[in-house]
Formats: C-alpha cells, structure tokens, sequence
C-alpha cells in the first residue's frame, strides 16, 4: 500500500513540476508575442537582463567557410536569436531574448546541455563528432553559404540530414534551428521521441514567427 502511494506521490509531483513549466514558457511567449520593450525598458535596462549576444541575437547571414569550422569547439550558452532585426525589435530586444536564452537554458541542462560539458568537432571535410558528457555521436555535416546540414551517422537507420543556421565570429561558433529541426536534432542525438523536455523546448522555438533557437560554442 505504501509502494502504491508513493507511486502516486511521484506521480502528482511530475504533474505539478509540468504544469509550471507551462506556465513560465507561457508568460515568456506572452511578454514575445506582445512585442514593444515592457514598461518602456531603456537600452540599458535591457543590457542588464543578461550579457548582450555576441552575434546581436541574429542568425547568420554570411558564407561561412567549411574551414572556419574545422577544429573542436565546446558549449558555452543558448543561443535565441532572430531573422531580422526588426522581427528582433518587434519582440522587445535583447532583454526578451536574454529571458528566454535562460529558460532554453533550463530545458537543455535536463538533456545535458551545460556550458563546458558538451564537445563538437569538424574535420574541416565532411564529418563531425559531439559529446554530450559520456556519450559520443559521429555524423556528416555539409556547410551551404549559412546553412549547416548534420547527420548522424547510424549502423542501424539511414538518419535524415537537419539543417541549421550557422555563423562564426571570431573562436565562437552560433548553430540555430527553427523549432520543427530543433526537434529533430534534439531527437536524433538523444534518441528520445517522447521526453516532454523536448516537446517544451520546441515550443519554446515555435513560440515566434522568425524565432530560433540553438547554441553558441567556443572554440576549444
């Protein structure tokens, strides 16, 4: 009987943890979807919410090298950013995506996202390698003017190829995708299909037309 009720205990707890990570992505989309700087927030207010992204909390939008990614580079942050700046005014600047880099950043620790523990190398050619902690995924990747294509490779299933933006500045790399290739790589590497973690987070980058979402690396 006590086996059962601890059951249930879990249970409701689970319930009530899911129920506020609702909640909090939803307030964060609302604060988004309303557009404008809240209560008229200065530049400098919204510089305060968080370190102002390198790469402006933009996607990349020129050719990257297949050379300037070869080398190991390993997580620093999340990464949210915009296809333009006026899709990024719109939004509120960098203090919505400040907020929101923080809760991504929330959802990736449960997957083993966190700065320092993830590796990702490029041969300069056509292979890659990532490290999440203790687990290794080899792949193929492709770089097309700013786009990056990833596959992993598999002994079992032909994977399919999910593109991403790319854009490197000076030892730091940025690689977003929009939310329907978020979920897709967040499944491909992971090998899970139901983690609700990932159902939040692809929400998250579903939440705003022109929204992306990803991570910064830094070269190694």
């Amino acid at each position: 009987m006590k086996k059962l009720n601890l059951k249930w205990m879990l249970a409701g707890l689970f319930m009530v943890f899911s129920m506020n990570a609702q909640a909090q992505l939803g307030n964060l989309l609302k604060g988004v979807l309303g557009g404008g700087n809240s209560a008229g927030q200065t530049e400098t207010e919204q510089k305060a919410g968080g370190l102002v992204s390198l790469f402006q909390n933009l996607i990349g939008t020129a050719s990257v090298d297949n050379s300037s990614l070869k080398g190991e580079w390993v997580y620093e942050s999340p990464a949210v950013v915009f296809e333009s700046s006026n899709l990024l005014n719109k939004a509120g600047g960098s203090f919505i995506a400040n907020k929101l880099e923080g809760t991504l950043q929330t959802y990736l620790s449960k997957i083993g996202f966190e700065a320092g523990k993830v590796e990702l190398s490029f041969d300069g050619d056509s292979t890659y390698q990532m490290k999440i902690g203790s687990k290794t995924m080899d792949g193929y990747y492709k770089v097309d003017g700013n786009e990056l294509s990833m596959r992993r490779k598999s002994l079992l299933l032909q994977s399919r190829p999910v593109t991403a933006n790319v854009a490197v500045k000076s030892d730091n790399i940025q690689i977003t995708f929009k939310a329907d290739k978020l979920l897709e790589f967040f499944t491909d590497i992971t090998s899970m299909t139901s983690n609700s973690t990932l159902g939040l987070v692809s929400k998250l980058a579903g939440g705003y037309d022109g929204m992306q979402l990803g991570f910064q690396f830094k070269r190694k």
